[in-house]
């Protein structure tokens, strides 16, 4: 492991402060450059974990997980299983290069939420990860995965129809929310100012049929 990388990790294990343009390093420049906009903020990452580790929750997935940097900061952070979903696969190489590099337990699998399936999770963490559907093409990633407001509003029924079907006990963690509804059957149990927005923890309460919904905003023009 090269020497700056290995003091990263050895910050991230311990548990003390590490910069964000210091973790950055390990990415090309144009994963890099964006990071402010689209990955989540060390801190974040580290607070989002250790809530859901105070919720017993072991198995988390990070919807849109980008170049991995939640879940590399997460699994250093708790002892929680953390998948990373995303569809781009040069992002997806990015964030397995950037988890080797600080020594990383997280897994990453290529795909969207129609072709997985949320069942192996018992939590979930959002970086408004729809968000980037209703941006200026000038303000996205790239022009490579179809985005539009059909493909947003599509993403958010599907992500929704998880919440609803979720056991109870399934904790979400949202950073910039996530643009949709979360349903009443979930209780909020801590909400932050923290960085650029809110960090919002909730928890599904009861089964059945929600009664109704809670809107969960999300930031959708770009972070600078």
């Amino acid at each position: 492991m090269h020497a700056q990388h290995q003091a990263v990790t050895e910050l991230l294990r311990a548990g003390k402060r590490v910069r964000d343009s210091t973790f950055d390093a390990v990415y090309s420049d144009d994963v890099r450059r964006v990071s402010g906009r689209f990955w989540t903020p060390v801190e974040i990452a580290r607070t989002a974990a250790r809530w859901l580790a105070s919720q017993g929750a072991r198995s988390v997935l990070d919807v849109g997980s980008g170049a991995g940097k939640f879940c590399i900061v997460a699994s250093h952070t708790v002892e929680q299983k953390i998948t990373g979903l995303e569809q781009r696969s040069a992002l997806l190489e990015a964030a397995r290069a950037a988890s080797k590099a600080y020594g990383a337990s997280a897994e990453y699998k290529l795909g969207t939420l129609e072709t997985h399936d949320p069942g192996a999770y018992d939590a979930f963490y959002l970086f408004n990860p729809f968000g980037e559907n209703l941006y200026p093409v000038t303000e996205q990633f790239d022009t490579g995965p179809e985005l539009s407001t059909l493909r947003y509003s599509s993403d958010l029924s599907i992500f929704e129809h998880w919440l609803d079907h979720a056991p109870v006990d399934t904790c979400v963690v949202t950073y910039h929310g996530f643009g949709g509804r979360m349903p009443d059957t979930y209780q909020l149990l801590r909400s932050l100012p923290k960085g650029t927005d809110l960090l919002r923890l909730w928890k599904k309460k009861r089964a059945g049929r929600a009664e109704g919904h809670i809107p969960e905003r999300s930031l959708t023009v770009a972070r600078l």
